[in-house]
């Protein structure tokens, strides 16, 4: 008798591993960068989960949100990351044919600029426009650091985590 062919779209048990280990990694790495506000890596490992990964790299992102919001709390902050970050991977997926470090990191640094923007748009509903605009206005400073922060990191950081993340996966991995 013959073992049943893997279905499209189910994870295999080193992928289950592979996604949670990494939805963890991104998890600790903010913590670990957490004394430099708005400055992590969060974006540069769901930018390279989602071109080792594709699709798949979702998993990891809920993962990680989800770590978010046990430690946390499950305020409203929460509910926008259950967007934004699926957001910066389906844009990763879309683009993960490239392989320039600065196209990545413009990308990063663009996320990072419009975080605040994205994050803004429950309020919207909550207590309308001038709401939404005020909390918007509020955190550019600290979207414009989350900005550069993004695109320096990426840009520096891009290759050499990429070289290791091919090190560690195998082709198997990464169906």
């Amino acid at each position: 008798m013959s073992s049943p062919s893997p279905q499209a779209g189910k994870l295999s048990i080193k992928e289950i591993s592979a996604l949670s280990i990494i939805g963890a990694l991104i998890f600790a790495a903010k913590m670990a960068m957490a004394a430099l506000p708005n400055i992590s890596l969060n974006a540069l490992l769901i930018i390279l989960t989602a071109v080792f990964f594709g699709w798949k790299a979702l998993y990891a992102v809920g993962v990680y949100v989800m770590l978010e919001g046990l430690v946390f709390g499950f305020g409203l902050w929460w509910l926008c990351y259950w967007y934004l970050w699926p957001l910066l991977a389906a844009l990763a997926v879309l683009m993960r044919k490239n392989d320039s470090p600065l196209i990545w990191a413009v990308l990063a640094g663009l996320f990072g600029l419009c975080f605040g923007a994205l994050c803004s748009i429950p309020y919207i509903f909550i207590g309308g426009w001038a709401m939404a605009f005020s909390y918007w206005i509020s955190g550019l400073p600290f979207d414009l650091v989350h900005c550069a922060g993004n695109f320096v990191l990426t840009l520096v950081l891009y290759k050499p985590l990429h070289r290791a993340m091919a090190a560690v996966l195998t082709k198997e991995d990464i169906k």
